[in-house]
């Protein structure tokens, strides 16, 4: 065999730098995106985009009737109306 094989073969000063350089721009990018991924701010927002989510689509199923909206609606009811009895019986006491 007289030609070199590609893994015998040692790569050029040019080569290094291009695969290095490579590493770095990678390496900027998922820094970069952990950073986004762990801001605060971000992590504030995604929360409040999430919950508003939620409300909008839970009004959808009231508005259409939808079993399980209802059915949580009506506990919630439930729930603060039981603790406005039992507040209002504290205080007859």
């Amino acid at each position: 065999m007289s030609g070199e094989s590609e893994q015998t073969r040692k790569r050029t000063v040019a080569e290094i730098e291009a695969d290095l350089a490579a590493s770095r721009e990678q390496l900027t990018k998922a820094v970069d995106e952990l950073s986004r991924r762990v801001d605060p701010r971000r992590q504030v927002e995604d929360v409040k985009e999430r919950a508003r989510d939620s409300a909008t689509s839970f009004v959808d199923g009231l508005k259409s009737g939808d079993p399980k909206a209802l059915g949580i609606a009506g506990a919630a009811a439930a729930t603060v109306l039981a603790i406005v009895g039992l507040t209002v019986a504290r205080r007859k006491k």
